[in-house]
């Protein structure tokens, strides 16, 4: 407890400095070096690290796809991509012999699907400048992140009911119940808080919290769908983490497999529910 409780301290202090520069290049870095480490893992653990072509071509989608709206790069990106699938296919019908179309298709739906769901990070960003969009981030973040949490501590101390005992043993109704609601009620405090602090620095806020507790347990939902989807990949590998990169945790992608999945959740939403207003 004492491992994980440390990796998570210094996983949040990264996580300030990222919001601290979130105006600049430091979020495609960070979240290029997520997908890449995400997708090496999905490969280590599929058994598609000894096709070293294929790992290439996977790494290389995953770190082009989050820098796609930098300028100078975005009028080139369709050509990349179209190239960079033309050598996956063209390794295919080279290794036709030794490569299998299964091993294949995981490595190129993974090398797509991670780099385009994390790069919602940035398209949020993008879209609704450093302040608005640094909050929907902290939104994404929060659904996952708080969820696991107050499900993991809640579980622990009152469940009693499984989950999913056949993907993730130690889950438990009664953890996800507690995850739910410790998750809506911390993100309507962050809320306010943030609504406080742009006031604070002279902006008008308007926040709809009646939205905010109406759609935050749905993407938190989300997220265990995630962290379930995670766990079912993890059991037909016959592996406990992905890696062991955040000591307590596992892999990068034990950590973020949530949130996989509440990127993409909030960078829809916010296209159609206005959340909160800044003027």
């Amino acid at each position: 407890m004492k491992t994980r409780i440390l990796s998570s301290l210094v996983g949040l202090a990264l996580l300030a400095v990222v919001f601290a520069f979130l105006e600049g290049p430091l979020l495609n870095i960070v979240i290029g070096i997520i997908c890449v480490m995400a997708v090496y893992e999905l490969l280590s653990a599929t058994g598609c690290l000894r096709f070293r072509g294929l790992v290439v071509l996977s790494l290389l989608m995953a770190l082009l796809i989050p820098f796609a709206r930098v300028n100078h790069l975005r009028d080139y990106l369709f050509e990349a991509i179209y190239f960079l699938i033309l050598a996956f296919f063209i390794l295919l019908i080279i290794n036709s012999a030794t490569m299998s179309i299964q091993h294949f298709a995981m490595a190129f739906l993974f090398s797509t699907v991670i780099p385009v769901f994390y790069s919602c990070a940035v398209y949020l960003r993008d879209d609704y400048g450093p302040l608005l969009g640094g909050y929907y981030l902290l939104l994404a973040l929060g659904s996952g992140w708080l969820c696991d949490s107050g499900a993991y501590f809640i579980g622990r101390k009152w469940g009693k009911r499984k989950l999913a005992p056949r993907i993730s043993p130690n889950k438990t109704v009664e953890g996800a119940v507690g995850g739910l609601l410790t998750c809506t009620v911390l993100m309507l405090l962050i809320s306010w808080g943030f609504a406080r602090l742009v006031g604070a620095a002279g902006g008008a806020v308007r926040v709809n919290y009646a939205a905010i507790a109406l759609y935050t347990p749905v993407i938190a939902v989300i997220g265990m769908l995630g962290d379930l989807s995670a766990s079912v990949i993890k059991r037909g590998c016959g592996i406990k983490d992905f890696g062991n990169v955040m000591p307590g945790h596992g892999g990068i992608l034990d950590r973020f497999d949530s949130v996989l999945f509440t990127l993409p959740a909030i960078y829809i939403l916010t296209d159609y529910v206005g959340l909160v207003t800044i003027s």
